[in-house]
């Protein structure tokens, strides 16, 4: 796993940010380490609840309203959690991530920025940043975000993979395809998997794609499939149709 990114009380792995937004927000919500306690269990018992512990508390209902697929009763909770603590990066993140799911960019936007504000120097909030163009297929708006991404030096492949489909499918077809020429000599990097597939269900080459991800499958654990894969799932290019019969 990639060295961790860490901001306020959060650990962030350079995998969480690559998972489908809501996904991701939740990772992030969970992942926040338990405090490491500063008097006995017993003392701790009788002190006032802190805004913070409150927020927490709220949080984790909306991850739990989340999974029962009450967006909007989470998005109640979110809200609220917000109101108690203002500087909750979690609960922004949680709410933005709900509002990506339901194609309300603006508000989207609004909160992922104000989750940046709070953390400016987060490499995974400049992500969803740039992500949230690219879900909406400005492909040429988001690229530049990817391009800043490419020196990462634990999402720098990545990036440069977002770089490559935002040019295939934003109708640059000859720049990405020097793109796929770098990523073919390189090879042995998920982009060279990822990018093959890509190209190859742009061309509707089905059968080829599929092959590609096939072996993906077998190098790369899941959550990394996942990580790339789901740049073609935003797409609606997975599940990919199962190979033709020969």
């Amino acid at each position: 796993m990639p060295a961790h990114f860490r901001y306020l009380s959060f650990a962030l792995c350079a995998s969480t940010l690559l998972l489908s937004p809501l996904g991701r927000a939740q990772q992030l919500a969970t992942n926040a380490p338990s405090p490491t306690p500063t008097a006995p269990a017993k003392a701790a018992s009788s002190t006032l609840t802190t805004p913070k512990d409150a927020s927490e508390k709220m949080i984790t209902e909306a991850i739990k309203r989340m999974n029962a697929n009450d967006a909007d009763g989470a998005l109640n909770d979110l809200s609220q959690a917000l109101k108690v603590n203002p500087n909750s990066t979690g609960a922004y993140v949680l709410r933005a991530s709900i509002y990506c799911q339901k194609k309300l960019w603006t508000q989207a936007e609004d909160d992922f920025k104000a989750a940046a504000r709070i953390a400016p120097t987060n490499v995974v909030l400049k992500f969803n940043l740039v992500e949230i163009k690219f879900m909406q297929k400005q492909y040429d708006a988001a690229r530049p975000g990817f391009v800043a991404l490419e020196k990462d030096p634990d999402m720098g492949d990545f990036a440069s993979y977002e770089v490559f489909l935002c040019d295939l499918f934003g109708g640059h077809e000859a720049a990405a395809k020097k793109e796929l020429d770098v990523f073919n000599d390189a090879m042995g990097n998920p982009s060279y998997y990822f990018a093959n597939a890509a190209w190859d269900l742009y061309h509707k080459n089905i059968e080829d794609a599929r092959s590609w991800l096939v072996s993906a499958s077998h190098i790369y654990p899941a959550n990394k499939f996942t990580t790339y894969g789901q740049s073609l799932r935003d797409l609606g290019y997975l599940p990919i149709p199962e190979p033709t019969q020969k």
